[in-house]
C-alpha cells in the first residue's frame, strides 16, 4: 500500500504540470484556426461592382482586333464578395473572381449550354476570361489584361 501512496501524488503532480505547460495563458493569435478568407481589395472591388460591364472587344498583342457583333450579349456583372454573373451571348452563368490590387482572376464559369447562333463569340469570350491576369480602369472603361501580355479585353459601362 505504501508504494501506491508514493506513486499517486507523483502521478497527480505530473498530470497537473502537463496541463499547466499547455495552457500558458497567452491569447490565441487571430486567424490561426477557421479564419475567413482575406477581404477583397475594397477600392477596386467597389469600382467593379454594382454595374454591368459590356465587352467592347479585345486587342491582341499581334495586332488583331476582336469585336463582338452584339456587345450587349457579352457582359460581366461583379457582385461584392467575389462572385461575377457572366453572359456569353445566348448562355448565362456565374463564376468566382479574386481581386488583389490590380491582379484579377476568374474561377471556372458555370454556364448554360445553349447552342448560340453561327458567328457567336461565346467560346472566344470565355477563353479570354479564363486567361485574365489583371485589371485597370481607363475613364469609364475596364481593361482586363490577358496572360503573357497576349492582349487586352475592353469593357464599357453606362456609369460615368
Amino acid at each position: 500500500m505504501r508504494p501506491f501512496r508514493t506513486i499517486l501524488p507523483l502521478a497527480l503532480a505530473l498530470a497537473l504540470s502537463a496541463c499547466a505547460a499547455t495552457n500558458t495563458g497567452a491569447p490565441l493569435l487571430p486567424g490561426t484556426v477557421d479564419a475567413p478568407p482575406p477581404p477583397m481589395a475594397a477600392t477596386g472591388d467597389a469600382l467593379l461592382t454594382n454595374t454591368t460591364w459590356t465587352w467592347a472587344g479585345t486587342q491582341t498583342s499581334d495586332g488583331n482586333r476582336i469585336v463582338p457583333e452584339a456587345p450587349e450579349r457579352y457582359t460581366l456583372t461583379f457582385q461584392p464578395g467575389g462572385q461575377v454573373n457572366v453572359r456569353a451571348d445566348c448562355n448565362r452563368g456565374s463564376a468566382s473572381y479574386l481581386l488583389n490590387d490590380t491582379a484579377l482572376s476568374f474561377g471556372p464559369v458555370a454556364l448554360t449550354k445553349m447552342l448560340c447562333s453561327p458567328g457567336s463569340r461565346d467560346a472566344e469570350f470565355l477563353k479570354e476570361l479564363a486567361n485574365v491576369t489583371g485589371q485597370r480602369f481607363a475613364g469609364s472603361e475596364l481593361l482586363l489584361a490577358l496572360k503573357g501580355e497576349s492582349g487586352t479585353m475592353r469593357f464599357t459601362t453606362p456609369r460615368q
